[in-house]
């Protein structure tokens, strides 16, 4: 004869109960990859960029910056998807230094690209990227895909995990931005650009480009 105790859920049952259900939770974790967000590894990311020139001194005072008038250290290595970038060689060239987990280079960017979208950057001057700072421990990683969120469009040269271009370039903070005219520094900024005083140095540029 059946005894009602068959049918009841014992404390032993209800763990093994939980334990069965955490054990299928896990295998399908495993099997569709569901929760993974690590991402790409630094190496993964990192480019292999090669520096043709002496590097520029550390930017520390911008009044009295000893790389204006100098020349420009001609770097090339890939972009994102390996293609091929080099900065430093354009007559009239700005660069802008970015990290992904920097909190000023996430607010820069969006202004930028609202800058470009609106055509505000002026014929015969060129804009060009370097992804530097590379940590994929920090937020906002990797890089690739928060500048493809923010539809960041202009050429990206990859630093490698030792910031060789940061150093070449004589970077001190993100943002990092330098000026370019006939392949001499024109000028060296740290810290986030107003949108106006990008769009003046654009205009500057492309005019002596003009008159040149």
């Amino acid at each position: 004869m059946a005894t009602k105790t068959d049918s009841v859920l014992t404390p032993r049952r209800l763990l093994l109960y939980v334990g069965l259900v955490i054990g299928l939770a896990a295998v399908l974790f495993a099997a569709f990859g569901m929760g993974d967000e690590a991402g790409p590894s630094v190496e993964e990311v990192a480019g292999a960029p090669e520096v043709d020139g002496e590097d520029l001194p550390l930017h520390e005072d911008p009044g009295t910056d000893p790389a204006v008038g100098g020349p420009v250290p001609v770097t090339t290595g890939p972009d994102f998807d390996g293609n091929e970038v080099t900065i430093g060689d354009g007559d009239a060239e700005m660069i802008m230094f970015l990290a992904s987990w920097c909190p000023a280079c996430q607010a820069e960017v969006p202004e930028v690209v609202e800058w470009l979208e609106a055509g505000g950057l002026p014929d015969g001057v060129e804009l060009n990227a370097v992804a530097t700072g590379l940590d994929d421990s920090r937020p906002n990683w990797p890089p690739q895909d928060w500048l493809e969120r923010e539809d960041f469009d202009r050429p990206v040269i990859v630093d490698d995990a030792e910031g060789t271009i940061a150093a070449a370039y004589g970077m001190n903070a993100t943002p990092f931005w330098v000026f370019i005219a006939d392949g001499e520094v024109q000028g060296r900024v740290a810290g986030q650009l107003p949108i106006d005083q990008i769009a003046q140095v654009a205009d500057q540029l492309a005019a002596e480009q003009a008159g040149g």
